[in-house]
């Protein structure tokens, strides 16, 4: 079969072309099938046509541009699987057409599967058309959503211009279509999250003016993404054809110039009319897909684009409900305003019609969700509906009254019939997702699990363990797996005006039933108060025995002020997303409200403290930190999180002695506490007990194996020289830091492409952290740029200093940097600074290969036994291994 570098190819898809245009439009699939076999490519050109439809003068002089750019050499090199065309290696062609050819390609640096689209020669010619493909390819890398392709890289390699995107591993919503119609459900969800991504496209002006099911890609995991953004415009988009359309590329991935900017079919009124358009047009376009998907049919029918635009002009499509006879009003009348032919009685932004839909799926789920009583069809609805988290400290007391159920009997756990003994408590769902109350999903739940440390019987996941679910759909089953608990605690909420409804289960995973299901309405402005009487009644009604030392505890702790309670849960809320500076002013400002509530006071500590030693330091939030956690222990002695957080600042900050006995004292309470048993790990792994580290870091995996899972890991492993075991307890993470200690192991091994290549990653992530920085100079080390290297760590060296502390841990990391490049004297002198500072981790010390290039230097020798003579010190105080 020809190929499409040569004209046999191109005068054949012409005469394939016209024959097919004599056909109806629902034969020619047929037809493109019967007469292009196994030709690929070839039906990939022929669908790109038919699906334009576009003019026969237009199409001919395509073709025939096509076969001249054959003729003239002007056509995109076709690169082979394993070709190299820059950093990319080719893995296999993905489509081609008269703009180039686009392939699945992996970069070479970053490990990552990229598609990658080598425009043609003739398209570059003119600084104009150059300068225009720029500015249109970075506002599309601009619009940096979930929803929206993402572009990595617009480059020039050996004269072709390329563009590098993420690769979608999924259909086209066209591939969906083409099985017919789409469940509501997943209809509503896929038009919500176009919505989003429009949005922002919108937001910063651009609209995308081509919306259609082959501009739109459905991820495996269901997340969607919307094609074409701005490059679509590089076919001299500022033209017009004869009959007044603006003109420009249209089909997908690899497109033709010269075809009408919009597809008839999803083409609003005043795009066909020739008129000017703004974001309303996507809006219609958005509209006619969601019809498609509820009717199984597009909401205008023809044979031709004129046909079509007619339709769209001048007739009014059927009711969805002609097609989808059990389609509620609510929902037809949603997608009626989508498609009015009049902007002016549109949705006028895509905003206002995702928050319909999700009105109208918040209704349904709720007469679902709340018909639903202790059974598994339960646990179906949730699975169906995969929108809410959970509101306000109502909900979190019933979920703690749940969850207590399970300690029974004279204050000690009754496994009862269900042998639960491991819990794990979800972000809870919004039944009516708003920005102004979603955080409160995540801060709740931990709220709730917060409360759990007080009981010593039952091993509850931490809040670090169940972020990943938030906004998820959860299957009940498949998450009590991940978490490796027995129990799930799952709840809803929906705030209707100033009363909440809230729903709440207990749900055996093992034997995916729901233990217990309870639903209550509360007005929202007496939750605080409702909280005491709902907790009597769920213990009274339970019978629940705790101990009197449980449930004085329990009893702490409740806040009484609610917008101080806000405030708190926000600044939780901002702080699981790595906002910290965000999370500071809300819990500053939950404690100038009500400066008696501790865990204000402990979270406060936390979110000082990361947010210093992320930013280098600063010994002014350091010292706020430590001020914090003391006010919230004068507040509650026994606040297990303000003991957790004191002691890692303890041990960051040059006083590990101090920190071991805090967090012992800890686990003599509640010895499944995994956190406590990870920090006592690092506060032994600061004093060179590393064996005992290794110990104390495996105890708290197997209570719960997330547990700090994106820190510092098994460094342990690391500096008893065990690289592949230390490895192996990395999470696969885009991580600057976890991809930092990686590219640090494989340097140890002598893996040094690897290890470049982490390196590389960590750097593009994170550049200004202290892992990133470090990055950055050992791939300068790598390839033998010792200068440049020195220079940057002297830059971060001087960063340290100047902005305050960074731990001593850290301190060590730079030092070995500046041996390994051959700086004696840096190494030496923040050798002994990380030593002085509280590091003094001498086992690692004597045998770390980096400090083999300073070892011979006379201020070595003291250096090092000041390093052992404070371990010695340290493992005569400490060195007992606990029971």
């Amino acid at each position: 079969m020809p190929s499409s570098t040569s004209p046999e190819f191109w005068n054949r898809l012409e005469d394939l072309f016209h024959r097919a245009l004599e056909l109806a439009p629902d034969d020619r699939a047929q037809f493109v099938n019967d007469t292009c076999g196994d030709d690929a490519e070839m039906s990939f050109e022929l669908k790109s046509l038919l699906e334009s439809d576009t003019s026969d003068d237009l199409v001919q002089g395509m073709l025939h541009q096509a076969a001249h750019d054959f003729v003239t050499g002007t056509n995109t090199t076709v690169l082979g699987p394993g070709a190299l065309f820059s950093h990319y290696e080719i893995l296999r062609p993905l489509g081609s057409g008269g703009m180039g050819q686009v392939y699945l390609a992996e970069d070479t640096r970053l490990r990552r599967k990229v598609a990658l689209k080598a425009l043609r020669r003739r398209f570059l010619e003119q600084p104009d058309t150059i300068s225009r493909f720029k500015q249109e390819a970075f506002a599309a890398s601009a619009l940096n959503h979930p929803n929206i392709l993402t572009i990595f890289e617009v480059g020039e390699y050996n004269g072709t211009h390329f563009i590098a995107s993420e690769f979608v591993d999924g259909p086209t919503l066209r591939e969906k279509l083409s099985a017919g119609r789409i469940a509501v459900e997943e209809a509503i969800d896929i038009t919500v999250q176009m919505a989003a991504g429009l949005t922002a496209a919108h937001s910063i002006g651009i609209a995308h003016r081509d919306i259609k099911p082959e501009n739109v890609m459905v991820r495996k995991d269901g997340l969607v993404k919307i094609l074409d953004f701005g490059i679509a415009k590089l076919g001299r988009p500022d033209t017009q054809s004869s009959s007044g359309i603006r003109i420009s590329e249209q089909t997908r991935s690899v497109t033709i110039p010269g075809m009408i900017l919009g597809t008839a079919r999803y083409m609003s009124p005043e795009q066909a009319r020739g008129l000017p358009v703004d974001s309303r047009t996507d809006i219609f376009s958005l509209g006619a897909i969601l019809y498609e998907m509820l009717a199984g049919r597009s909401p205008f029918q023809g044979e031709t684009d004129s046909d079509y635009m007619a339709e769209v002009l001048k007739t009014e499509p059927p009711p969805i409900s002609e097609f989808m006879p059990d389609a509620p009003p609510e929902l037809a009348a949603i997608v009626s305003k989508a498609i009015a032919k009049d902007r002016e009685k549109r949705y006028q932004s895509a905003t206002e019609l995702a928050a319909d839909l999700k009105t109208y799926r918040r209704n349904a789920e709720f007469r679902l969700v709340f018909q639903t009583a202790a059974t598994s069809s339960a646990i179906q609805a949730a699975r169906r509906f995969p929108r809410a988290l959970v509101y306000v400290i109502a909900a979190a007391v019933l979920c703690c009254g749940l969850a207590l159920w399970l300690l029974r009997r004279s204050g000690t756990v009754s496994h009862g019939r269900s042998g639960i003994r491991s819990l794990a408590i979800l972000p809870f769902r919004n039944l009516r997702p708003d920005p102004a109350t979603d955080f409160l999903g995540f801060s709740l739940a931990d709220a709730v699990i917060t409360k759990f440390g007080y009981v010593t019987s039952l091993t509850v996941r931490p809040s670090s363990a169940i972020y990943r679910f938030r906004n998820q759909v959860v299957d009940p089953g498949r998450a009590g797996a991940e978490l490796n608990v027995d129990a799930l605690l799952t709840g809803s909420y929906l705030k209707e005006g100033d009363d909440l409804h809230i729903n709440t289960q207990l749900v055996d995973v093992k034997q995916n039933r729901v233990l217990w299901d309870n639903s209550m309405d509360t007005p929202y402005e007496n939750l605080l108060t409702v909280q005491d009487h709902v907790a009597r009644q769920i213990i009274n009604g339970l019978e629940l025995n705790l101990s009197a030392k449980e449930a004085d505890k329990l009893a702490l702790d409740d806040p009484t002020s609610r917008s101080a309670y806000e405030h708190y849960l926000r600044g939780v809320d901002l702080y699981a997303m790595n906002n910290f500076a965000g999370a500071v002013s809300e819990l500053e400002k939950a404690a100038a409200i009500e400066p008696r509530y501790a865990l204000t006071w402990a979270y406060l500590g936390r979110a000082y403290t990361t947010n210093a030693s992320l930013q280098f330091g600063g010994r002014e939030q350091y010292r706020k930190a430590r001020a914090a956690y003391e006010q919230a222990l004068t507040l509650n002695p026994n606040l297990i999180e303000a003991r957790i957080y004191m002691a890692n600042l303890l041990t960051d900050t040059g006083r590990v002695e101090e920190a071991v006995p805090v967090l012992r004292a800890v686990l003599e309470t509640n010895n499944n506490v995994a956190e406590a048993h990870w920090e006592l790990g690092y506060a032994y792994r600061f004093g060179g007990m590393l064996v005992e580290s290794i110990r104390e870091c495996g105890i708290a995996r197997r209570i719960d194996p997330d547990v700090k899972i994106t820190s510092s890991a098994f460094n342990s492993y690391l500096y008893v020289g065990q690289y592949k075991k230390f490895l192996s307890t990395l999470p696969v993470a885009d991580s600057a830091y976890i991809l930092f200690y990686r590219g640090f192991a494989e340097y140890y091994l002598h893996n040094y492409a690897q290890a470049d290549a982490d390196f590389t990653r960590a750097a593009d992530i994170n550049p200004d952290s202290l892992q990133g920085r470090l990055s950055r100079v050992y791939h300068l080390a790598i390839h033998h740029r010792r200068a440049p290297g020195v220079q940057l760590l002297r830059e971060t060296d001087a960063r340290i200093s100047e902005r305050g502390v960074t731990d001593p841990e850290g301190l060590y990391k730079v030092a070995e940097a500046y041996a390994e490049l051959g700086d004696h004297p840096d190494a030496l002198r923040l050798f002994r600074q990380s030593i002085e500072g509280g590091f003094f981790c001498y086992p690692y010390f004597e045998r770390d290969p980096l400090l083999d290039h300073i070892r011979r230097d006379p201020a070595f020798p003291p250096i090092l036994e000041a390093a052992r003579l404070r371990g010695e010190t340290f493992r005569g105080r400490f060195g007992a291994v606990r029971n």
